[in-house]
Formats: structure tokens, C-alpha cells, sequence
């Protein structure tokens, strides 16, 4: 059931309707519930979250905290990879993160964004296919803004996209 109302979803949310995508994230993703992440825009040429300016994204100088930026800056990432690989087809794993921070965040919501390469498809199945072990391993770039547009990190996300049908061990349900 929740994963036809994922699908759903993400077909709607492409079409501007992220409604329903951002209440199933919050169900399947409790890591990131408590710090309100939503999707604003999701689509096959880039995917916008916003990071809002409450208490629990906090660190002690009152500012915004780096692990709810870099948290942000992933999901947005994430969010880009899946817009263009179906997980009935791919196991998607993040498996390195690194953060630039630039600058302090002004006060109030900041936004992550990723743009996503029309031919991104395209250079990973040829990562794929040239690959000895059949996964392909890539950069997805995400930065965060502030309430002022200004950048306040560049996420450099390393993801490990594999077929399903070149996995050994599948996890079990």
C-alpha cells in the first residue's frame, strides 16, 4: 500500500502536486521528520527542499546546524538520483558525503537545490555497462541557499547505483 502511494506520489509530485510525496517522505524517512524538510519542486531537471528555521535545526550559537545542512543538502541529492532511477529497477546508496560550508545562514528558511544533467541517464548506464561489477559510481552535486538566495553550502553526494538484477544479496522484507 505505502509503496503504490510512493509511486503515486512521485509521478504527482513531477506534475507540481508534492503534496502527497512530502507526507510519504515523512513516513518512510523518520530520520529527517524532525526537521521539517519538504519538497518544493521535483522533476527530471532539478529538485528544490526546504530546510525551515525552527529550533530542533539549531546549534548552540543559535545558528543553523551543519548536520541539518548537510542532511538538506543529501535528501535534495537524493531526491535527483531518484528522479531519474526507479528503485523497482536500481539500489541507490549514498555512500560518501562531504560539505562545503561558505557562509552563516541568514535567519529563516533555507532552500537545497539540485540540477540535474539532461544526460545523466545516459553516463550511468554507460557506468554500468563498463563496470566490472555492474554499478555505476557518480557525483550528484546539491547546494543549500538562505532565505536571501545566497549559497551557504556546496554537498559534493557520492551515490553507488547498482541494477537489481546485478545485486547479490537483496534485503529481505
Amino acid at each position: 500500500m505505502l509503496n503504490q502511494l510512493f509511486y503515486r506520489s512521485l509521478e504527482a509530485a513531477k506534475q507540481g502536486k508534492v503534496f502527497w510525496l512530502n507526507a510519504v517522505f515523512k513516513r518512510i524517512l523518520p530520520f529527517n521528520a524532525p526537521h521539517g524538510i519538504r519538497v518544493l519542486s521535483f522533476n527530471d531537471n532539478e529538485v528544490r527542499v526546504t530546510l525551515p528555521d525552527r529550533r530542533v535545526n539549531r546549534n548552540h550559537l543559535k545558528g543553523t546546524h551543519a548536520c541539518a545542512i548537510a542532511t538538506a543538502c543529501e535528501f535534495c541529492s537524493g531526491l535527483a538520483v531518484l528522479a531519474q532511477f526507479d528503485m523497482k529497477d536500481y539500489r541507490l546508496i549514498m555512500n560518501r558525503l562531504e560539505v562545503d560550508y561558505l557562509r552563516r545562514p541568514s535567519k529563516g528558511a533555507c532552500v537545497a537545490k539540485a540540477d540535474i544533467s539532461p544526460s545523466l541517464r545516459e553516463e550511468v548506464q554507460e557506468l554500468v555497462d563498463e563496470s566490472a561489477d555492474g554499478a555505476a559510481r557518480f557525483v550528484m552535486p546539491s547546494m543549500l541557499l538562505d532565505a536571501s538566495g545566497k549559497e551557504v553550502a556546496r554537498a559534493t553526494v557520492h551515490w553507488h547505483v547498482k541494477p537489481w538484477t546485478k545485486v547479490k544479496y537483496k534485503p529481505t522484507t
